[in-house]
């Protein structure tokens, strides 16, 4: 049997570079991304090796069976085969992630990967938007590879829970823990600059779990700072007054208002398409014969547009793995006791609250918010296969770096 001993480091860099580019090119991004599902696939027929798939996987696989289903199903192919390709990639991600994966280290470099992307990223947007474009605070249109204020302030969200996690479980060297820091308040004020409202909400609530959790009185003061800045912003910047307003009446803001009209108009379509829906990523396409606002790229909100795109069989899968990905949140942080696999353990709460938040406003799932969250959640099964099978005395020996 073909071994090529070189292939696991090949996909390993490749999907490592992948994780850097993920929210600065969306070429780079399908570049290396096919790349490391090819070198995966060959891997696995060269040395024929069967697939891994835990529990959550096969939930995930049942979500990709849906999206193909409603794609065979689409008056619209092209789109809804590319929607399949998206749920493709990021389902395969976490299969790449749970085979490829084996040491605290590997980990340790996904996630330091990240993190420096987050922060370059963050950097160069802000540069570009307000500095060489000259736009006006708060009025962000595009941070390279994601397209919109929401989806830039979800995946800054789901970092920062992934960061604030790791920092509050005090095991980073004081090089690592500055840097860490350093790129946490540089995502902070770019989720503020996003103006994404939902989030804002979502990154507190968010903190006041991680409080809960860890019974820590700092983070409640960190909160605190933070409400503390964002009033002193209010009572002298109109714009941010006026967004912070809109928090308090969300029922009654304008933004909500406009979404109304286009949920009524989107269950339309899924009246019209209720097993299959029209077709994964083929709401656009569909929107104009229903009457849906030409604002609405999207449904503006997840079930509804899992139901409009695939139908009661997507909502039901949908539904499916987010139950039990519920219940894997509940009993992981028991089962394992490395720090690092604890601080990926608050980054997998942070996305529930993302998911809960931004999920009533947007989808929340799809492109480089779900490559993100699939390489998450596939660390931290690597974290069972590895420390969640030693003894507490043996895991608790290892620092993460």
């Amino acid at each position: 049997m073909i071994r090529l001993p070189w292939l696991e480091n090949f996909i390993f860099y490749n999907f490592l570079i992948t994780t850097f580019v993920i929210p600065i090119s969306v070429s780079l991004n399908e570049i290396f991304t096919v790349l490391t599902i090819i070198s995966w696939v060959i891997k696995l027929i060269v040395r024929r090796e069967r697939i891994n798939v835990p529990p959550l996987g096969w939930f995930f696989s049942i979500f990709l069976l849906a999206a193909i289903q409603s794609a065979v199903a689409s008056d619209y192919k092209f789109e809804a085969l590319r929607g399949v390709w998206d749920v493709t990639r990021y389902t395969v991600t976490f299969f790449i992630v749970i085979d490829i994966i084996k040491s605290p280290d590997q980990v340790q470099k996904i996630i330091w990967t990240l993190i420096v992307s987050t922060g370059i990223w963050v950097i160069m947007g802000v540069v570009h938007q307000f500095l060489i474009l000259k736009r006006e605070l708060f009025y962000l249109l595009k941070f390279f590879a994601l397209g919109n204020k929401n989806a830039i302030g979800q995946y800054l969200q789901m970092m920062l829970s992934i960061m604030v996690g790791l920092l509050i479980n005090k095991s980073l060297d004081p090089r690592r823990r500055i840097l860490l820091i350093t790129v946490i308040v540089i995502s902070s004020l770019g989720l503020f600059l996003s103006s994404s409202k939902t989030m804002w909400v979502a990154f507190i609530l968010t903190l006041l779990i991680f409080s809960y959790l860890k019974r820590s009185r700092k983070i409640l003061i960190g909160v605190g700072c933070i409400v503390f800045a964002f009033m002193g912003t209010f009572l002298v910047n109109d714009q941010v007054r006026h967004m912070g307003l809109n928090i308090l009446k969300t029922i009654e803001a304008p933004s909500m208002q406009e979404r109304y009209i286009g949920w009524r108009q989107s269950y339309y379509m899924f009246i019209d398409n209720p097993i299959f829906g029209v077709g994964s990523k083929c709401f656009m396409d569909a929107r104009e014969k229903y009457n849906v606002p030409s604002s609405f790229g999207q449904a503006h909100n997840l079930v509804i547009h899992t139901a409009c795109e695939m139908g009661i069989v997507g909502v039901g899968s949908l539904i499916s793995w987010i139950v039990f990905y519920i219940y894997f949140i509940m009993t992981y942080r028991k089962r394992v006791k490395n720090q690092i696999y604890l601080g990926l353990w608050f980054g997998g709460v942070g996305y529930l609250v993302t998911l809960a938040i931004g999920g009533i406003t947007e989808p929340t799932i799809g492109g480089e918010h779900s490559q993100l969250f699939m390489t998450l959640i596939g660390l931290m099964h690597v974290g069972l296969e590895s420390d969640g099978k030693k003894s507490p005395k043996s895991s608790t020996q290892k620092e993460i770096v």
